[in-house]
């Protein structure tokens, strides 16, 4: 089966990586799977990538997924309690979906630091 996301926003992980002298910080956005949930690095192109293909505007990369709860459990229990990578800074949740609420149980368990919030959107399955 093939892994699919949508455009319902669950949340943000912002993450902060060192890179030789210079510090790049991402904005993972969290979305709506075919399973638990899709993590997504969104960025535009740049003049360059714009000229050899002008319909594609944005890259989309995967950053990681969660099958389900289980496998959560076991990322944490193989990576020494933790189920993403040290270099988190912070994470947005959007309360009003229910896989946030499975997400931040273990968000919380490794030790990252939540921003919830509330926001009634629309569905786009």
């Amino acid at each position: 089966m093939a892994l699919q996301y949508n455009g319902n926003k669950i949340g943000v992980v912002h993450i902060s990586q060192k890179h030789g002298d210079k510090t790049y910080k991402y904005n993972i956005q969290i979305r709506q799977g075919n399973c638990l949930c899709v993590m997504v690095y969104i960025r535009k192109a740049t003049p360059e990538e714009l000229k050899e293909d002008p319909k594609g505007k944005y890259f989309h990369s995967l950053y990681s997924f969660y099958g389900d709860e289980q496998h959560i459990k076991n990322i944490m229990k193989n990576h020494k309690g933790k189920c993403l990578f040290d270099d988190v800074v912070k994470i947005k949740l959007n309360m009003f979906y229910k896989e946030a609420w499975t997400l931040l149980k273990y968000f919380t368990k490794s030790g990252y630091k939540c921003e919830c919030y509330y926001k009634e959107e629309k569905s786009t399955w």
